[in-house]
């Protein structure tokens, strides 16, 4: 899978490089027919904007995110004879798996036999205002 938009990624290190730019260290990982996850990108990358690096600044270790938008681009220097990747977010969304999960001790609101809903049908005219 690697580093494309839609992967869950696992965040290793946040440094902060300036109000546009967060820095993050993470990895993807996949299973392979083993049955074992094996990691198939890991690196560095940068979040662009106001907004998304001061979203990841607030990141710790081990926290999950969605990558959305990303980019990856490459630069070529003559004079060192070396290429440079760059990898860019610019958006993400938190991975809570466990948002999903209803909480055990909610249970069902219960109508109140006087209040009908909006689609119950007719309303008796005792109900009504006026």
């Amino acid at each position: 899978m690697g580093f494309r938009t839609g992967n869950y990624c696992t965040v290793w290190a946040v440094e902060t490089i300036s109000d546009s730019n967060t820095k993050l260290r993470i990895s993807t990982s996949r299973k392979n027919k083993d049955g074992e996850y094996e990691t198939d990108f890991s690196g560095f990358v940068s979040c662009l904007g106001t907004s998304i690096a001061k979203k990841a600044a607030g990141l710790k270790e081990k926290d999950r995110i969605k990558l959305g938008d990303v980019d990856v681009s490459t630069k070529y220097d003559k004079e060192k004879n070396v290429t440079y990747t760059n990898y860019k977010v610019f958006s993400f969304e938190m991975a809570n798996f466990e948002e999903d999960k209803p909480e055990p001790d909610e249970k069902p609101a219960k109508k109140s036999k006087k209040t009908k809903a909006v689609d119950d049908g007719e309303v008796e005219e005792p109900d009504l205002p006026f």
